[in-house]
């Protein structure tokens, strides 16, 4: 019996020299991140396109009484409360160079922020933080607010988001609901094992 499967599914890496924004919407709130694509992958007739943000990755992270450092979630309460505080103090400490922005799936800090560590000095333990995720941040700058201290930091792992094409608007992509997240991402991530595993030297 043949099997269809391959010519269902594709994988297209996208040349790193393309460095052309695509907006990633948000189809519930309406907002939206700028990203580079990396790849676009073809998927039960669906094209998905998987792309890192164009500015930098931040989060907005707290210790809690174990020392553990946890995010405050995008959507929370606490967000609403906190964000501004941390977006007034960026532009006092940095001016017009950086601005923090309230993007979806990751905060954004947009400017040039300055390498201070080599790569030498970033596989050190001591130089980065790391979240209940397991993912690695470094702390760029800490402020205290009702008795609670917090920290923007930096992700240093890679940030790669999903989006479907926008029917109405070729030049956008939808950044994928909670519902398609659960049943794309587990076949995006195996398509990109089997991918590695053909071409050396590829990591997504």
């Amino acid at each position: 019996m043949a099997d269809s499967a391959p010519s269902e599914v594709t994988l297209v890496k996208i040349p790193e020299d393309d460095d052309t924004p695509i907006a990633f919407v948000d189809t519930f709130g309406s907002s939206f991140i700028e990203c580079y694509a990396d790849s676009v992958v073809t998927l039960e007739g669906q094209t998905y396109t998987i792309g890192s943000p164009c500015d930098c990755s931040v989060a907005l992270t707290y210790f809690d009484e174990s020392g553990q450092l946890f995010p405050v979630e995008l959507d929370s309460e606490l967000m609403d409360d906190v964000f501004p505080i941390a977006e007034t103090i960026v532009e006092e400490e940095f001016g017009e160079e950086l601005v923090l922005q309230r993007t979806p799936q990751t905060l954004t800090l947009v400017g040039e922020l300055e390498e201070e560590e080599d790569e030498e000095e970033l596989d050190n333990d001591d130089d980065a933080d790391v979240m209940d995720d397991e993912e690695e941040v470094e702390i760029l700058l800490s402020f205290e607010h009702k008795e609670k201290e917090f920290h923007l930091v930096r992700l240093l792992d890679p940030v790669l988001l999903v989006g479907k094409s926008d029917p109405s608007n070729p030049e956008r992509r939808l950044l994928l609901s909670p519902e398609d997240s659960d049943k794309v991402m587990p076949l995006l991530e195996e398509m990109f094992l089997k991918h590695q595993e053909e071409s050396d030297g590829i990591s997504f």
